[in-house]
C-alpha cells in the first residue's frame, strides 16, 4: 500500500524543569500523520502518551478527526498510555463516528494493550494486531 508525501511532526516541548527526571530526559510524544493511496489516514505515534505528551497531540488529532473518515492510530512506539491519552483516543473515535467514519488502533504493545482493554477502549474502538490488519478492516 503505497503512502502520500504528507508527514507532520508534533513534539512537546517541556519547560526545562519538566525536563529531567533524576538525571533522564523525560521522552517527547512525536507524532506522524500519513495520508495512503486507499484514502486511509495513518498516524503514527512515538513516546509516553502520558499528560504532557496526550497534550502535545490532542488538537491536531482534533483537527484530523474532524476533516478525516477512515483513521488508523499506530501505537507500536507508544510506551506507556495514561488516562488523559485515553481521552484523546475516545473523543477522536467518537468525533469520526458521528460523521460517519471509523478509526481503529493496530500495533500496541502488551501493557499499553492491556490498558486499552481494561479502560474498555476496545468497545469503542477496535483494536488490530498490525497496520496491514487494521487498514483491511478499514478498506472492507
Amino acid at each position: 500500500m503505497g503512502h502520500l508525501a504528507f508527514v507532520v511532526k508534533v513534539s512537546y516541548a517541556a519547560p526545562k524543569s519538566e525536563l529531567f527526571t533524576l538525571g533522564q530526559v523525560v521522552a517527547l510524544m512525536d507524532m506522524q500523520v500519513v495520508e495512503t493511496e486507499a484514502g486511509l489516514t495513518h498516524i503514527v505515534l512515538d513516546g509516553r502518551m502520558d499528560v504532557a505528551g496526550a497534550q502535545a497531540v490532542d488538537l491536531k488529532f482534533s483537527v484530523l478527526a474532524g476533516s478525516r473518515k477512515k483513521i488508523i492510530v499506530d501505537m507500536a512506539k507508544v510506551s506507556f498510555l495514561a488516562s488523559m491519552g485515553l481521552r484523546t483516543l475516545m473523543f477522536s473515535a467518537k468525533t469520526v463516528a458521528k460523521k460517519g467514519g471509523d478509526m481503529v488502533i493496530c500495533g500496541a504493545d502488551e501493557n499499553v494493550e492491556k490498558v486499552l482493554r481494561m479502560s474498555g477502549v476496545d468497545e469503542v474502538i477496535r483494536i488490530f494486531p498490525d497496520f496491514e490488519a487494521a487498514a483491511s478492516a478499514l478498506s472492507a
